[in-house]
């Protein structure tokens, strides 16, 4: 397996990780008073998850992208 390979296996790997605590997150977030204060604490680990996804994605798609043209070479 090539570096790129691998690079793009931990990334995919991270990116199931974070949706799957996001999705935890908001699971959570549904069982709570919408006064617990709680919410809000709970609501910037989200933004954060999903920011870092955001960023996760691109880098997937770049190694993607790589890949894909390396095989075409």
């Amino acid at each position: 397996m090539s570096e790129v390979e691998e690079d793009l296996k931990a990334t995919a790997e991270a990116i199931s990780a974070d949706a799957r605590r996001l999705l935890a997150i908001e699971e959570e977030k549904l069982q709570l008073d919408p006064k617990d204060p709680m919410i809000p604490v709970l609501s910037a680990e989200s933004q954060e998850i999903s920011k870092r996804l955001v960023i996760q994605t691109e880098v997937e798609d770049e190694l993607a992208t790589t890949l894909a043209e390396g095989e075409s070479a």
